[in-house]
């Protein structure tokens, strides 16, 4: 079932993992193949190392309909964002190294650095502190799910979602980037704002 949509998903992991946006087995990734089917990363696999037959296929309830791994704990925050964004067929959830640190220092993301900021990802959020694989953790990001498409959660990753798994995918790739580069200019000095 979803023999291509599962490659496609495993290809998606392999891109996070050798661009060390996701290590080892941190981190989750969906992608909604129907009105009723949505397949998931296993928990505890590392995303580098994915087969096409450990992705699991889980209903819009979270029951598992194929695959013999344990789905992430943290599938009610995929299906909280499948829920609230019809426009939505993919969620990328990791900890990549430079987001997180805002994350941890819970300080969003600046848009007024940047154009890619404004261009790409407008409305960057910052969600409250939840414990990870608990409904709480999906609770704390309901609020900015309708209104951003990446969202930082305090002392834990980064969340990114699009109309599919490449554009999921690329936001992530610009919110690390985005990271990256306003770090290494604070240590620089003060980065310039762009000028109004």
């Amino acid at each position: 079932m979803y023999i291509d949509e599962k490659q496609a998903l495993v290809n998606i992991c392999r891109m996070l993992y050798e661009r060390q946006l996701v290590t080892a087995c941190d981190g989750n990734i969906s992608m909604k193949v129907s009105k009723d089917h949505i397949l998931l990363t296993p928990s505890g696999m590392n995303k580098g190392l994915l087969l096409p037959e450990y992705i699991m296929v889980l209903d819009l309830f979270g029951n598992t309909l194929e695959g013999n791994g344990r789905a992430s704990k943290e599938y009610p925050m995929h299906q909280l964002i499948y829920q609230m964004r019809p426009d939505v067929n993919a969620v990328i959830h990791t900890h990549p190294v430079c987001a997180t640190a805002f994350a941890l220092a819970g300080i969003n993301i600046p848009d007024n650095y940047l154009i890619e900021t404004r261009m790409m990802l407008p409305d960057i959020a910052l969600a409250e502190y939840a414990t990870p694989g608990t409904r709480a953790l999906a609770d704390a990001i309901e609020p900015d799910v309708s209104v951003s498409n990446a969202i930082l959660l305090k002392n834990h990753g980064a969340l990114t979602y699009g109309k599919d798994l490449i554009e999921a995918y690329n936001k992530m790739e610009v919110l690390e980037s985005i990271s990256k580069t306003i770090i290494m200019s604070k240590i620089l000095g003060e980065p310039q704002s762009i000028p109004e």
